[in-house]
């Protein structure tokens, strides 16, 4: 008979982490649940408590209290070998003596899978990896990319309860990382292995993952998918941190309750509109509107009914498809708008602009 597995495949809950000699703990009380087959960023800047987070999970750290369930099962006092967890490491630890084949069989031969499979099952994951053509080099004779998945090989012939990624890419050239998320991605997608990946970049994981918690000093401050962590940030920190952001000041903010939240609020520079934020802001707020949501014209093309400001280009930068300028506002405020680049540079440093933005393309953030 078929198992029923939990729509929430890994769930977590309380999980705290201190080591000795600490006063803070490196992961405070976090919950998370993930689905069964999703790929879970788990993001955020050095020391905020992810990777420990990812080494709890995979039986590597003892937490200090909490709970870890892969499809039902509390695995906190379960060993590491017997958890069933693959996991790539960020230098990979392929065995340098071994040929690729016997690297990827390792795993198997561990598990103490019968003689009879290891071959087969060892040919099955290198061909997922597009290397069965390299099983009888050793690691030195490869590239880094090659290793990257040759470990992720390894980790996958012995289907993985769980698929733990702790920043992988890392040590890859940036055109290569790209190819690579990709890479890995679709191969994920196509074993439906539930995953939790490790990154402090952004990149990979708006690109990578179904869902994305932002950890910062050891919590939990968003978990939600891409599109919501970008468009709808419930944190300034978040906002900051995930893509880049202009945050405006605002004065008294009426309004607001529940998802979806609506607030009137009031901009000495931009006037009075309604906005989204943030669910239950009741003190200091910004607000949030990405570069490449502002529009800058010159100086007397003022944007009809938009909450509009007047302002004055100090910088201006060329990336081919992009000419961002850098803006001050009458009231000494700093903004950043990206605009797609054509032959004509209406702005130049010095020149008098006028900044907009569509209520609907900002979102409002409690201030701390």
């Amino acid at each position: 008979m078929t198992q029923q597995l939990d729509p929430e495949y890994l769930s977590i809950r309380n999980l705290q982490k201190t080591y000795p000699k600490t006063t803070a703990p490196a992961v405070n009380d976090v919950n998370l649940d993930v689905q069964q087959g999703d790929l879970v960023a788990l993001l955020g800047p050095s020391g905020c408590g992810k990777t420990t987070t990812l080494r709890m999970v995979a039986g590597l750290l003892e937490p200090t209290s909490g709970e870890i369930r892969v499809n039902g099962e509390d695995v906190v006092s379960t060993p590491v070998h017997k958890r069933g967890m693959g996991m790539v490491f960020q230098s990979y630890a392929l065995f340098p003596h071994l040929t690729v084949e016997e690297n990827v069989a390792f795993g198997l031969q561990m598990h103490k899978v019968p003689r009879a499979q290891i071959a087969p099952r060892t040919a099955e994951a290198l061909d997922k990896v597009q290397l069965g053509h390299l099983r009888s080099r050793k690691p030195a004779e490869l590239s880094g990319g090659q290793q990257q998945r040759v470990a992720l090989a390894r980790a996958l012939v012995i289907h993985p309860t769980l698929l733990l990624l702790d920043e992988p890419l890392s040590n890859l050239d940036a055109k290569l990382r790209e190819a690579m998320r990709r890479e890995i991605r679709g191969i994920q997608q196509e074993s439906g292995t539930t995953t939790l990946f490790v990154t402090h970049d952004q990149d990979e994981a708006l690109d990578m993952a179904d869902r994305i918690a932002i950890l910062n000093n050891g919590v939990i401050e968003q978990y939600d998918r891409p599109t919501a962590i970008y468009e709808s940030p419930a944190t300034k920190f978040v906002a900051n941190f995930v893509g880049k952001a202009n945050f405006l000041e605002v004065g008294a903010v009426s309004g607001g309750s529940g998802a979806g939240a609506t607030y009137q609020v009031h901009s000495d520079l931009f006037g009075s509109f309604a906005v989204a934020g943030a669910p239950g802001i009741t003190g200091a707020a910004s607000l949030v509107v990405r570069p490449h949501r502002v529009t800058v014209e010159p100086s007397g093309e003022r944007i009809g009914s938009l909450p509009t400001a007047r302002a004055r280009v100090t910088a201006s930068s060329y990336t081919g498809n992009v000419r961002s300028y850098d803006l001050r506002l009458d009231s000494g405020q700093e903004m950043r708008a990206d605009k797609l680049s054509s032959a004509r540079d209406e702005l130049r440093i010095g020149d008098e602009a006028y900044v907009s933005f569509e209520p609907g393309d900002a979102h409002l953030v409690p201030e701390g």
